[in-house]
């Protein structure tokens, strides 16, 4: 069947340039060439305007045409809009747009092919097309839109790209199975009460054939999760704002909310992980997927999700900040997405219905973190940003003011931050405003302590047999001094230092699952030295401890930190560069203490990284001073 492509409207029709190859410089996969003869004309200045794709029918064989049209955001047709990865930029298919020839990555005609209805047309959004990519003034403004664009889709069609037969119903079948035995175990009480305690206090599987009696099954499902849309960070912001939200593998599809319950509950059961990295995923929905708009979405369609989200709500009140954080668990080739893949959030605008930040690809990465850093201080004249600060290398603070955030940057811990910190006693309000002010921080701070003793950096391998002593060390560590009366409360701090001082449970379940991996994971010396008497490990029942779900929390907070003890017997955990000498500080503004370091220049410091001390994390240093609160001096930070 030969089908014909003409323009929609007169008025926008393109105009026909000879064939040449243009570098588009693309939000998402940086340069690339891409040779068209399709020239794009620009976009009224004011309205809103956007472009939609009529993809004409056509049956499998047949090749792609397809229409651009322009037309207002707030009036657009129905339509639907893409989720997927651009692929290779150097594997190109031909396809037919608005009469003429152009070519797009195999990755985008691919699912163009997968999306064609045989008999009708079909609206669709696709950035790489319905954006002009040369065009760095528009991308801007477009960019800046792709919150709105995808929260007004009717459905989100979210492409991972083609797949052999049957190894998606393979994956798809071991999601349900496991999504399955979840949902029969927890009742809607106990999600709840605590969605992820809920989940994990399920007993571990007796046998694992119960549900992994396939192997063929759990590879396709593993290969599944390393399809690249899953590292991609865009697709948060594209999937969280979509009523409707369908995952498409080859020929098959499934429901998002049937993917993201799969990887949270595997995010935190280590006997249904698969041997699959889908933390990143568990912790997304949570930091950010959850927050994004309070209209009805995917997440309905899932009693754990819905319960996990309404609960959040009544807990969590995110800062554009919080949200920001996600990004470092995901990937993006021009760095600047890492902020700009965000800006649809509520949490980005100004009261004023304005955007916190404007998208703007023409500046470098320094000068658009500066910009993030100096419109989250005005925001609220709060320096909880710098929470966001993880440096795990010298070049980290010698390149960049070790102040600002450099969110392109990976990350090799999580944050300890948390909304119930308060290490600056906040309800203080009489310092002078901070200073942002020629790529240096100002602001009044108490330096408090300095470090003297600290482990070596925790690594992926913290609980391995082979270092199945690192929670002996870092007790050892401790002056041997302790009084018998001190002891029973040190115990406690040290336990709660290690998981950063958040858990699922309440202090006597941490104490019993702290009990329980001693038992299971350390020496029975160390076990009779801290008291720690025998425990069942297998049952997770209330009253009994749960070594996994403390380990799995230790693990989360401890990789890619240190243990440290301070010259004053302090203990806490912190940044991978702190050394001997670092100080210990609370920056007016900051809701967590910091390690910084002096420099050359009196009074001039950088900062390492947060810190988690248990008896400064509510104030307490700050609260012991209260006296002297207004004359905390004035550091600067480079």
């Amino acid at each position: 069947m030969k089908l014909l492509c003409w323009t929609v409207d007169r008025k926008f029709r393109a105009k026909i340039s000879q064939p040449r190859s243009s570098k588009i410089k693309d939000p998402q996969v940086g340069d690339c060439a891409i040779p068209h003869t399709y020239q794009y004309e620009e976009l009224p200045p004011k309205g809103r305007p956007i472009r939609l794709l009529k993809l004409l029918p056509g049956m499998s064989d047949d090749k792609i045409c397809l229409e651009l049209f322009t037309t207002k955001l707030a009036r657009a047709l129905s339509y639907e809009a893409i989720s997927y990865c651009w692929g290779d930029p150097n594997n190109l298919k031909e396809i037919i747009c608005c009469g003429h020839t152009m070519e797009i990555t195999y990755s985008l005609y691919s699912g163009l092919k997968r999306f064609r209805y045989p008999e009708k047309d079909r609206i669709l959004w696709a950035d790489a097309m319905c954006i002009n990519q040369s065009d760095n003034k528009e991308k801007r403004i477009q960019v800046n839109m792709m919150g709105d664009i995808y929260d007004r889709a009717t459905a989100v069609l979210v492409w991972l790209g083609e797949v052999p037969d049957l190894e998606a119903e393979k994956a798809f079948r071991l999601l349900r199975a496991i999504n399955d035995y979840i949902d029969s175990q927890i009742t809607d009480n106990e999600l709840a009460a605590n969605t992820a305690r809920a989940v994990t206090d399920i007993p571990a599987l007796v046998h694992r054939d119960q549900l992994f009696h396939d192997p063929s099954e759990s590879e396709a499902l593993r290969r599944f999760w390393l399809e690249p849309w899953f590292r991609r960070v865009w697709v948060l912001q594209e999937v969280a704002l979509a009523s409707t939200a369908l995952v498409f593998y080859g020929e098959s599809f499934i429901n998002l909310s049937e993917v993201i319950q799969a990887a949270f509950i595997m995010s935190f059961r280590n006997d249904l992980e698969n041997g699959c990295d889908v933390y990143q995923w568990g912790s997304a929905f949570i930091d950010s997927l959850s927050t994004y708009t309070t209209k009805d979405t995917w997440i309905q369609e899932s009693r754990l999700l819905r319960g996990l989200q309404e609960r959040l709500k009544r807990q969590f009140k995110p800062t554009f900040k919080d949200i920001l954080f996600s990004s470092y668990r995901f990937e993006a080739t021009n760095p600047l997405d890492h902020i700009y893949a965000f800006l649809g959030h509520p949490t980005a605008k100004t009261p004023g219905g304005g955007c916190l930040l404007e998208a703007d690809y023409t500046i470098s990465i320094e000068d658009a973190c500066l910009k993030l850093t100096e419109s989250l201080y005005k925001q609220n004249e709060r320096l909880d940003f710098l929470c966001l600060l993880s440096h795990s290398t010298l070049a980290d603070i010698e390149e960049y003011p070790s102040w600002i955030p450099m969110i392109h940057k990976t990350r090799n811990c999580n944050s300890l931050d948390h909304s119930s910190w308060n290490a600056d006693h906040s309800a203080i309000k009489d310092f002078p405003k901070v200073v942002l002010q020629d790529r240096m921080l100002h602001g009044n701070a108490f330096i408090f302590d300095s470090i003297k003793i600290f482990s070596d950096i925790f690594g992926w391998d913290i609980f391995e047999s082979t270092n199945s002593t690192a929670v002996e060390k870092c007790w050892n560590m401790q002056p041997t001094s302790i009084q018998p009366s001190e002891s029973e409360g040190r115990l406690y701090a040290f336990m709660l230092t290690l998981v950063a001082g958040i858990y699922l449970g309440d202090k006597a379940q941490l104490q019993r699952d702290f009990n329980a991996f001693c038992q299971e994971k350390t020496s029975p010396e160390f076990c009779s030295s801290i008291g720690v008497k025998n425990v069942e490990t297998e049952h997770t029942s209330l009253g009994e401890g749960n070594w996994r779900e403390f380990e799995k929390m230790a693990y989360s907070k401890m990789r890619g930190r240190r243990f440290f003890i301070s010259e004053s017997g302090r203990i806490g955990l912190g940044p991978t560069l702190l050394q001997e000498g670092d100080l210990c500080c609370v920056l007016i503004g900051c809701r967590m203490p910091l390690v910084i370091r002096p420099t050359s220049t009196s009074n001039h410091f950088k900062v390492l990284g947060e810190a988690y001390i248990d008896d400064v994390i509510f104030g307490g240093v700050i609260d012991a001073h209260i006296g002297d609160a207004l004359e905390l001096p004035e550091i600067t930070l480079v």
